[in-house]
């Protein structure tokens, strides 16, 4: 199979571009190095062992990988929509000049400058090949990528004195100061404190990890933290640029797309995954249109496109950065989109995954507290910490679905986690167990709260603020038993999503009447108003109770209902 050999851009076939037809649209560059990325870091080297992610792997938050594939492809590259600037510059790299400046020199300059980047056994290959060629054409590029796929640092692609997209750089530092930009990204969410070393300890691990999925990166190595951090630097300057990173642990391209000079550039990710067979039953047309790079195994191309979330220190699942926008599953020789498909978002295949964990029958990896990879679910140690990783992970999908749906998880967690044949087993690991269980109880505590903070959103239910109120009121006189044993942030939570739906300013005016009303509707909402502050009081007291009573040391009940 000839990969993407009728694909077209702007006109132009790839191959046409490979004869020199020039680039000069800032869109057709993206299209091009996605198509070249793909053909050389993921299909070029897929073979009958080649290590497949994970399509979990591509949801938010992201994982740390464990594994390095030292033999596959890996790069980063920035492009920037204008000419450089060299001097001027925010970052180092070694650049390079077009043949008109020159053409013996230049040619032998760029040579030189790239050489000394290979590995020893690539450099003779390397000069044979590309004497006398102009290296910057990006003509050249694809067949150039062999081997700046295997070189560190970065590539550098700009605009030239005509406006043509380049290959002017190469072995490009991206500057990452993290440390400066940890600390004030902490302080703008609320979450650090100036002198406070403890809070600080406390909340780090938090902040980074949403500072580097905005960017979509889990805590990773240098060459994706250095990524992040360039694109922030570069959206900040409102320059327009594009940063693609290839790890050869993660497999998986990504693309920080700044060319539209948004706050945060358009995060996109590029793999070889399996489709489930499920999934494949289902949609035959995959294969009947030549959509499988590997039938037998199932493989496709999946790119997947997010977008970014603002943090709200009173959203019930505050640890979201990142939401998914669009899956699509891309064909390997004319590139065509099939979109129809929910991999990543499939209840139905979730349960199943979750049910396979709980009976110790689960074939996966997972990273544990980002310091161990879990490869089996056999014995039960192995499987809370799966199950507890696992929650980790999916928090915030748990939280937001149906009832139905989030029930039957929780039936199939409770049918382990509280079976009584297993107590025995679970003494042996008295920790693990209760972190599973805390784990499970937070994020039902969360889920219950997603009915309160609908009622909050301006563009949630279309229901008018009286009724808003009502059933608001409704939910606190329904969960008034079990709310005082919420988790502290998550009860914070309940009530300043109360306090924003009683905000409402016919509200305020009303409940600041000494006297109920005369009129029998604005009595009742008076009434509701008084009874809702009354209700929000006590349940505060008793929470505070609760937890006096867990410091103390009484046991804090984490599992509110079986339900």
């Amino acid at each position: 199979m000839e990969y993407f050999s009728e694909v077209r851009l702007a006109g132009f076939s790839l191959a046409a571009i490979k004869q020199g037809a020039a680039i000069r649209d800032r869109q057709v560059l993206k299209d091009f190095l996605e198509y070249v990325h793909i053909q050389q870091g993921l299909l070029a080297p897929y073979g009958p062992r080649y290590p497949l992610i994970e399509f979990r792997e591509l949801l938010p938050s992201f994982e740390k990988n464990f594994a390095e594939y030292r033999y596959l492809p890996s790069f980063s590259m920035v492009a920037f929509n204008r000419p450089l600037a060299y001097q001027e510059e925010i970052f180092q790299f070694d650049l390079l000049h077009p043949l008109e400046e020159g053409r013996k020199r230049a040619a032998r300059e760029n040579l030189d400058k790239i050489t000394p980047h290979l590995d020893r056994d690539l450099r003779p290959t390397f000069k044979q090949l590309f004497a006398g060629k102009d290296l910057t054409d990006l003509a050249h590029y694809q067949e150039l990528t062999e081997f700046l796929f295997h070189m560190d640092r970065a590539q550098v692609i700009a605009r030239d004195g005509a406006g043509d997209f380049r290959l002017l750089g190469v072995y490009g530092s991206f500057p990452s100061d993290l440390d400066t930009e940890l600390k004030t990204f902490g302080r703008r969410l609320g979450k650090f404190k100036k002198l406070d070393s403890a809070i600080y300890e406390k909340e780090r691990e938090f902040v980074y990890q949403f500072l580097m999925e905005l960017y979509g990166f889990p805590i990773a190595a240098e060459r994706r933290t250095s990524a992040a951090l360039f694109a922030r630097k570069l959206s900040r300057l409102k320059e327009q640029y594009l940063i693609k990173v290839l790890g050869c642990s993660d497999r998986t391209i990504t693309s920080l797309s700044g060319f539209e000079q948004k706050r945060y550039p358009l995060v996109e990710k590029v793999a070889l995954i399996s489709l489930p067979r499920s999934i494949s039953n289902a949609a035959p047309h995959l294969r009947e249109q030549g959509f499988y790079v590997d039938p037998r195994r199932r493989v496709v191309i999946l790119k997947v496109t997010y977008q970014q979330h603002k943090y709200n220190r009173f959203n019930v699942l505050e640890d979201r950065a990142l939401g998914l926008v669009k899956q699509e599953i891309i064909h390997p020789v004319h590139g065509g989109r099939d979109t129809s498909l929910n991999i990543l978002k499939d209840t139905k295949r979730f349960l199943k995954e979750l049910t396979d964990i709980v009976r110790g029958e689960h074939r996966g990896t997972i990273s544990y507290q980002r310091a161990e990879l879990l490869t089996s679910t056999k014995t039960h140690e192995e499987r809370l910490k799966f199950l507890s990783a696992w929650l980790a992970k999916n928090q915030r999908r748990l939280g937001t679905y149906s009832q139905e749906s989030f029930h039957a998880a929780k039936k199939l967690l409770n049918s382990y986690l509280l079976n009584r044949d297993n107590r025995e087993v679970f003494a042996k690991h008295p920790e693990l167990h209760r972190e599973v269980v805390q784990r499970l109880s937070y994020v039902s505590q969360a889920h219950q709260l997603q009915t309160l903070e609908k009622l909050a959103q301006k563009n949630g239910p279309h229901l008018g603020p009286t009724r808003r109120l009502e059933e608001a009121l409704a939910f606190l006189e329904d969960k008034k038993e079990e709310l005082p044993y919420f988790y502290p942030d998550l009860f914070d939570k309940c009530a300043n999503l109360w306090e924003q739906i009683r905000a409402y300013p016919y509200f305020k005016g009303l409940a600041a009447r000494p006297q109920p009303p005369e009129t029998p509707f604005r009595r009742r909402v008076w009434q509701m108003l008084l009874r809702g502050q009354e209700l929000t009081r006590e349940l505060g007291e008793q929470h505070r109770q609760v937890h006096a009573a867990a410091d103390r040391g009484t046991p804090f009940p984490v599992l509110t209902s079986k339900k």
